[in-house]
């Protein structure tokens, strides 16, 4: 919190006067105050924070190319919403998940054949790796890493005015990601990785989305709601559980090219249906279809860049979970950071 104090009210100064008041920012804030829609897009606090996806239109003949990284920690297994230890866990299976790391790079690009309608694709490439401990003492890791699950979305523009927009979003999910993925266990050897090591859901889906932002003088907020649900099982005999997501965020330019965002983000997903037959004897959560639903709430802190003559922007977002409710034993979220950088021509 005291990071968030010090990014809203610590103000540059320029000849020693705050620069909020320097002639050349203070002439450009009152124009972008008092202009329309279009023009909010010459604001750092435009875009959402990065972490937030498929969050705004472009004007007609526009493309824009992107680059994002997440890294995702989770370790401590929970029940419910209370954390357990690893000996709670070994007294019911045979092995534990100490830890998981998760990266993804994500490349996506954008095309606007009209004013009010936006495509967009996603591909992705996950790099997974999760730290065990046997009851014997033992201790092990496993790791898979390969392309993603992809995505086609379309984003259409339902009403735009006095610095406000709201426009909806309907994506295709594509089964792109590998799902059978093994690595080396000690004593069964080579086998398939439980399911949240493996590189996507291998299944059809649809991931419908509703998206509001408001622009004022001197600072902006939005709010987006999503989901993926998905519409069959893939070829192991399974089906993710379907997600729901709701996030909100306020942001506040501290100059021409930077601002700076808090945002939340409460999210909840279901059990798997079905079951994978090759995980049947592994004796660890993780393999269990009926320990992986839950639900988290998450506070980020963002910064956003934006540079209009080359009409790049970019974007750093730090979150923390500071809530969670899971069906386990289940390795809670702790942290997570997104960077990123888009080009627009």
């Amino acid at each position: 919190m005291a990071v968030l104090i010090l990014f809203f009210f610590v103000v540059a100064r320029v000849d020693d006067q705050p620069f909020i008041y320097s002639m050349n920012f203070k002439s450009t804030f009152i124009m972008l105050a008092a202009a329309p829609l279009a023009l909010a897009e010459y604001r750092p606090d435009a875009f959402a924070p990065i972490g937030v996806m498929g969050e705004h239109l472009h004007a007609k003949d526009q493309f824009m190319a992107s680059y994002r990284y997440m890294n995702m920690r989770m370790e401590q297994n929970f029940v419910g919403t209370g954390s357990v230890s690893d000996g709670s866990v070994l007294a019911d299976f045979m092995v534990a998940p100490a830890d998981m790391d998760m990266e993804m790079h994500m490349v996506g690009f954008m095309y606007a054949p009209t004013d009010k309608f936006t495509l967009m694709a996603m591909v992705n490439i996950v790099e997974l790796s999760m730290n065990h401990r046997r009851r014997d003492g033992l201790e092990f890791k496993t790791k898979s890493s390969g392309i993603g699950d992809s995505s086609i979305n379309a984003l259409l523009g339902l009403w735009e005015d006095n610095g406000g927009s709201l426009h909806a979003g309907l994506g295709i999910l594509l089964p792109t990601a590998e799902v059978d993925e093994q690595d080396f266990i000690p004593g069964p050897g080579e086998t398939r990785l439980p399911y949240p090591m493996q590189l996507g859901s291998g299944s059809w889906g649809i991931a419908p989305s509703l998206t509001f932002k408001q622009h004022h003088g001197n600072w902006s907020f939005g709010a987006q709601t999503s989901a993926k649900i998905f519409l069959d099982d893939n070829d192991e005999g399974y089906r993710l559980g379907n997600k729901f997501e709701f996030t909100t965020w306020a942001a506040a330019p501290i100059n021409e090219q930077f601002s700076v965002s808090i945002r939340s983000t409460f999210s909840g997903w279901g059990n798997i249906n079905g079951e994978d037959n090759d995980l049947l004897s592994l004796p660890v959560p993780t393999a269990d279809p009926n320990l992986r639903g839950g639900s988290k709430l998450d506070l980020s802190l963002g910064l956003n860049f934006f540079e209009s003559g080359t009409k790049t922007s970019a974007g750093l977002e730090i979150g923390k979970t500071i809530w969670q409710d899971l069906d386990g034993p289940q390795l809670g979220s702790d942290y997570w950071i997104t960077a990123g950088i888009r080009f627009s021509w």
